[in-house]
């Protein structure tokens, strides 16, 4: 009898504390709703997960655990809402201000202000200033996942991570394309690079996959459905078979078209292509006038025209060329380096990138010196005498010893 008193007082209670508990969370709804700021929002959700799982450890607290629980729930529901939303504004519908596309001025300044307050002297401010000169939306992207990351369910912050990641990256070709226009092709890979390698770096430690399957319906082949259904007289509309008409008419007319979307392997391939366009653009800067010399011997070759009588290749122009290229090299490589060292920190990776470049040069250098020893070999007659031959190939070995140098000049930012 005293069990069974004890068991009904404790119903009681519990439903005494139901209702109590209802009530509190119908109060805390009404004002949760209307929260729009990200951190108060994560907070909530950080302390409430504590205080369920204390709730947890009695039985008196069940009910109290509920309501939590359902909190919870409707804060991490009005969190995604408020980060889609910050999402779609800052990054998905992101206009550009001039201020915002001012590279490589924003990263000097950012440089300018290291240097006046001393090295070490205050290293929280000394990263904020380089947080400040990222880009806008990838700013946001890092900054929202960063805030939700341990406060929504994993699959639900993926989907977030990958619908972001694509816009962002999105965002950072557009940003390029404005940058080629201002400041040069250089700039805008070397923009591109840099924001693109920070992006794959900040989103590793989240270890997340940025992978699904999308699906769509396709009604390309409808109207030929639609064409069939009509044309039959003997239709069964109402056949409880898959002969059925109707079933026939949607099976032929739409299907579902599925793609997998990968968000990690299109930031990777986005990376790989800004880094190659780089070494394209930057091999072509360094040594113009040979490149245009090679290119065309080539063009020659490939045409089956007597390479002998090209005027590109008489003594006199050759020299010509080979005095403009290793004049231009030495001032064009000391500017690329330094355009370098301002976007990218790391002299491994400014390594990594120059090395390709220096294989280019030097295989464009041998391709060079195999035209010009078949063209040579005329002697006198088109210009080519001992004299001429020695220059050019101290010129050639001038230019191959400076090239293989070239790494030696990269600096830290």
């Amino acid at each position: 009898l005293a069990t069974s008193r004890v068991a009904f007082d404790d119903e009681i209670f519990q439903g005494m504390l139901s209702t109590l508990c209802s009530s509190f969370y119908r109060s805390v709804r009404r004002g949760l709703v209307m929260l729009n700021d990200l951190d108060t929002l994560c907070q909530i959700v950080s302390v409430l997960r504590g205080e369920r799982a204390h709730a947890n450890q009695s039985r008196v607290t069940v009910a109290a655990s509920r309501a939590i629980s359902g909190v919870i729930q409707d804060a991490q529901e009005r969190l995604i809402f408020c980060a889609n939303m910050s999402l779609q504004k800052e990054v998905v519908r992101f206009k550009a201000k001039p201020e915002d596309l001012d590279y490589p001025n924003r990263l000097l300044e950012g440089k300018s202000k290291k240097v006046a307050t001393g090295d070490g002297s205050d290293a929280l401010q000394a990263q904020l200033e380089v947080y400040e000169a990222w880009f806008p939306p990838m700013r946001s992207v890092l900054k929202i996942l960063s805030k939700i990351f341990r406060v929504v369910e994993p699959r639900v912050f993926e989907d977030i991570a990958q619908q972001s990641v694509q816009a962002c990256t999105k965002c950072l070709k557009e940003g390029s394309m404005h940058i080629l226009m201002q400041s040069g092709v250089i700039h805008a890979d070397l923009f591109l690079v840099k924001h693109l390698l920070i992006l794959r770096e900040q989103l590793s430690p989240f270890d997340i996959n940025l992978r699904s399957i999308e699906r769509q319906l396709d009604f390309s082949e409808a109207s030929k459905a639609v064409t069939k259904f009509l044309a039959n007289r003997n239709r069964q509309l109402f056949s409880m078979s898959t002969e059925n008409a109707l079933v026939t008419l949607l099976r032929e007319g739409i299907s579902v078209q599925e793609s997998s979307v990968d968000s990690k392997r299109d930031l990777e391939d986005a990376l790989r292509s800004a880094c190659n366009d780089f070494i394209e653009h930057t091999f072509a800067k360094l040594i113009r006038p040979l490149l245009l010399f090679v290119e065309e011997c080539k063009a020659a070759t490939i045409a089956e025209v007597d390479l002998k009588q090209e005027e590109i290749v008489k003594a006199d122009k050759v020299v010509g060329i080979m005095r403009q290229t290793n004049e231009l090299f030495e001032p064009e490589m000391d500017n690329v380096t330094k355009e370098m060292a301002v976007y990218l920190e790391n002299v491994a990776t400014q390594s990594i990138l120059l090395k390709p470049v220096v294989k280019k040069i030097l295989r464009a250098l041998e391709d060079a010196r195999k035209f010009i020893g078949q063209v040579s070999e005329e002697g006198e007659g088109i210009g080519w005498t001992e004299s001429v031959k020695s220059e050019v190939e101290e010129l050639m070995k001038q230019l191959e010893v400076v090239v293989r140098g070239s790494g030696s000049k990269l600096v830290p930012r």
